[in-house]
C-alpha cells in the first residue's frame, strides 16, 4: 500500500505480512513522524497521513483470506438490488420540475 508522508513524499507498507508486524510498521512511522503530526495535527497532509495508516491495518487481510469475500461489506450491486422495485423516490432525487409540480415554484434553484 502507498501512503503519503506528512512530508508529501510516498512510502510503500508491505501487504504481505503479519497484523502484528503491520503494527509495528505503524508505530515505527507513527514515532518517526510524532513531532509533525503533534504540531501539524489540523493540517491535511497529516490527516490524510493518519487515515492512511488506519486503512492499513483496518482492512489487513490474512494470507488465507485474501481470496475470501468480506461479508459485512455489500458490493454496489447487492446495495442496487436492495432498492429495484421501491415506489419511493428520495426528495434529493427529484428534478427542478418535478419538485415545482410538488411544492410550487422552486426558490433559488433548490
Amino acid at each position: 500500500m502507498k501512503i503519503q508522508l506528512p512530508n508529501g513524499k510516498q512510502h510503500t507498507l508491505d501487504d504481505d505480512i503479519t497484523l502484528e508486524e503491520k503494527i509495528v510498521e505503524v508505530n515505527n512511522l507513527l514515532k518517526e513522524w510524532e513531532f509533525e503530526i503533534h504540531n501539524g495535527w489540523d493540517s491535511n497532509a497529516v490527516k490524510f497521513f493518519l487515515d492512511s495508516l488506519s486503512n492499513y491495518l483496518v482492512w489487513h487481510k490474512d494470507v488465507k483470506d485474501s481470496n475470501k469475500e468480506d461479508k459485512e461489506v455489500m458490493s454496489r450491486n447487492k446495495t442496487n438490488r436492495l432498492y429495484r422495485g421501491r415506489k419511493d423516490i428520495p426528495f434529493s432525487s427529484l428534478s427542478k420540475n418535478d419538485k415545482s409540480i410538488l411544492f410550487g415554484e422552486v426558490r433559488g434553484g433548490k
